[in-house]
């Protein structure tokens, strides 16, 4: 087969998240790095400037997504099975050659739903699916009970799964997602022709275990861009840092409460449902609320070490790089795919998502010689180039070729 078409699809055509800025850098990067004709099939909103602005041939269904959706019945149904989506799907692909196209998916639980790897399978039409998150085999996605605020380890899908109130807003919500799930797993786990892209050796051994091992398998990380790289003196700073999204299962509370214990400075950058509650109860914590990245540059900077308190399986959390190309140590829980980046005693600490624990590793980053030496490791440990687009792209392309 001699590929000529890559179609990449996706739930939004803009940066929605991590996922959706991947798949848009993604299309991007493969129309200027490559032969190859790409177009960004998008269920949802209208092209970003980065599509606009490229050789791409966009195709935006212009759907709602689940909670956009004004009618509670047509995104409850769609949602399990979006027939629209996959018809239009197989108008595009008859309008190009089978044997030279594929379909590389980054999301699709929230507009396009399994109908387009049904599509593809009665096309014949080798798919590739960069895995995200948890949504192949756990119904919310996460693996992850957010009622009771913990990692959730029953088996996918079971009787003591579908019983289980784990949704963060209500059981309805659960019951639907297991409607979804059940639909989902008849289609995707009949399809022959999913090549499975992971992101990191820690999200791929959670989801085997819960999944099963694959035929067809391969190892992605995702890329990511630095500023000029310089290293941070961190030994010479103050500032415990934390970012991302302010919720329960990223672990801002525990962040809290260790550096509150510690007795040192600490500073959250981004924002989320907890944010309000957290600076009443914590009043001595700077809380920047989301910022541009220049500006978080500039708290990176001031930074002496990076806290990331994750209570949950995080596929492939950037942050971590992000810092470490500053020569900034971190402390991570032993929870998410954040382990891969850390050296023990190395570059940074990995701690159980335990308050006395993390204050433990607060306590010796007091020291500044062993700050000072992690943070010289982590600066020349960090491999920036292999996030670069263009080893990305390459290594995409040597994907492909594989799996056709």
């Amino acid at each position: 087969m001699t590929i000529r078409n890559v179609i990449v699809a996706c739930d939004y055509a803009y940066i929605e998240g991590g996922a959706a800025r991947v798949a848009v850098q993604t299309a991007v990067e493969l129309s200027k790095r490559s032969n190859l004709k790409v177009y960004f099939f998008a269920g949802c909103g209208e092209p970003c400037q980065e599509l606009v602005q490229s050789s791409v041939q966009v195709i935006s269904l212009g759907m709602y997504d689940l909670l956009g959706n004004p009618s509670k019945l047509d995104a409850m149904k769609k949602g399990i099975y979006n027939r629209k989506a996959g018809k239009l799907l197989e108008d595009l692909l008859n309008t190009l050659k089978e044997n030279e196209t594929i379909i590389h998916v980054h999301t699709w639980t929230k507009v396009l739903s399994s109908a387009i790897f049904a599509i593809a399978d009665k096309k014949n039409i080798p798919v590739f699916l960069t895995v995200h998150d948890y949504f192949l085999t756990c119904p919310n996605g996460g693996c992850y009970d957010y009622v009771k605020n913990e990692i959730c380890e029953r088996k996918p899908m079971s009787f003591n799964c579908v019983v289980c109130n784990c949704d963060s807003r209500h059981y309805y919500y659960k019951v639907w997602r297991c409607m979804r799930q059940f639909r989902q797993n008849r289609v995707m786990r009949n399809c022959k022709n999913i090549r499975y892209i992971f992101i990191s050796e820690f999200e791929k051994k959670q989801l085997v275990r819960r999944f099963g091992e694959p035929k067809w398998q391969f190892m992605l990380k995702n890329p990511s861009t630095f500023s000029e790289r310089k290293r941070v003196l961190a030994e010479k700073n103050e500032i415990y840092l934390y970012i991302g999204r302010v919720s329960e299962e990223k672990g801002v509370p525990l962040f809290c409460e260790a550096v509150e214990n510690a007795g040192v400075k600490a500073v959250v950058v981004g924002d989320g449902g907890l944010k309000k509650d957290l600076e009443k109860k914590y009043p001595d914590i700077t809380f920047t609320g989301w910022l541009e990245k220049a500006q978080i540059d500039q708290w990176i900077e001031k930074s002496r070490c990076l806290i990331f308190p994750s209570r949950w399986y995080e596929g492939s959390p950037l942050t971590v790089p992000e810092v470490q190309a500053y020569g900034i140590p971190c402390i991570v829980t032993d929870c998410s795919a954040a382990v891969d980046n850390i050296v023990t005693e190395k570059n940074g600490l990995i701690v159980k998502a335990d308050g006395k624990e993390m204050c433990s590793a607060i306590a010796k980053m007091a020291n500044d010689e062993i700050v000072a030496k992690m943070s010289y490791n982590t600066f020349e440990l960090f491999d920036e180039k292999s996030y670069s687009n263009d080893v990305y792209i390459k290594k995409l392309l040597q994907i492909y070729e594989k799996g056709v």
